[in-house]
């Protein structure tokens, strides 16, 4: 499935994201055009990334956890489980950075 951004989305996330708290009938709307709750929590979380001090493109596991709690906390819709967001979106091939693996203790 094609997920469809808007210009704001693309070009400009800082607007995007105040739209989206401004008005609360878009968090619907992102959720129906990403066509999953996996797809619209990493549009979402994306989002926040470019729009920080220090810009990144690719979220990271617990911005993706976090986007995926507010966007339940406004839609009403369940998140799923944080191993299935993970494996949800490495399907879709929407990257994320997992936390550093620790080496277990001998």
């Amino acid at each position: 499935m094609i997920m469809t951004m808007s210009i704001d989305e693309a070009e400009r996330p800082t607007e995007w994201l105040r739209r989206l708290e401004e008005d609360g009938d878009l968090w619907r709307r992102l959720l129906a055009d990403a066509g999953s709750f996996t797809r619209a929590a990493w549009r979402l979380a994306h989002a926040r990334c470019r729009a920080q001090a220090l810009p990144s493109r690719v979220p990271t596991d617990r911005e993706l956890r976090a986007a995926a709690t507010d966007l339940a906390g406004r839609t009403g819709e369940r998140s799923p489980a944080p191993v299935a967001l993970a494996d949800e979106c490495r399907i879709a091939g929407l990257p994320v950075l997992a936390p550093p693996v620790s080496p277990r203790a001998a």
